[in-house]
């Protein structure tokens, strides 16, 4: 079972630690190809809260980011051997299969006409702030939620991957599946769709 961890959907950069443990991932999925089973346990234990929240930011709730994150996993474990780290690093492609699955989840719930609830994509950050900090937290949370759900599952995802993973242009590229100059202006596209969202909503 996956751990969930208490900042979920909190977003965060990378710092020096974060590109360390990528490069522990890369090495260990290698490993992790030739049958490695604890190898493939590291992997998993480095990078399962970066998927987590990185779904989460593409609009799915806690139970259905787990049930897509434990599904990306078995198939990282399936598809190892078809890693190739010259072209990236494993944590991108991790992001990539989960990705995958997530549009692919987003895509028959529209069709379903599901509606998501955005509450269910937010959690209280951890320890005990002052209630007003709750308060305006929240707020902020449920507004900048409900500005993401008015975008595309594909421009969130980009969102999620420059703000939440900090990935580059080259990373993103390689996520989306596209050139790095086709990432940027897709890249700049939701970020100006969301901006618009947003100053309609304050006005």
């Amino acid at each position: 079972m996956l751990l969930r961890p208490c900042n979920l959907f909190l977003g965060r950069r990378y710092n020096s630690q974060n590109w360390s443990g990528a490069l522990d991932s890369t090495s260990n999925l290698c490993r992790a190809a030739a049958g490695d089973s604890v190898a493939f346990a590291r992997v998993v234990k480095a990078e399962q809260a970066r998927v987590f929240g990185f779904l989460g930011r593409m609009g799915l709730d806690a139970v259905t980011s787990e049930d897509i994150a434990q599904e990306a996993f078995l198939r990282v474990w399936r598809s190892a051997k078809s890693f190739d780290p010259r072209l990236g690093a494993a944590s991108t492609w991790i992001l990539t299969i989960a990705r995958n699955l997530a549009l692919g989840h987003l895509g028959a719930a529209a069709r379903r006409r599901e509606n998501f609830d955005e509450d269910e994509v937010l959690q209280a950050p951890c320890g005990a702030p002052r209630p007003d900090a709750v308060l305006e937290e929240k707020q902020r949370r449920a507004r900048l939620a409900a500005a993401l759900e008015r975008l595309a599952p594909t421009e969130r995802s980009l969102l999620a991957a420059s703000y939440d993973e900090g990935l580059d242009l080259a990373a993103i590229a390689h996520l989306e599946g596209c050139s790095p100059g086709a990432a940027k202006l897709r890249l700049h596209r939701a970020r100006l769709k969301l901006k618009q969202i947003l100053e309609t909503d304050d006005g």
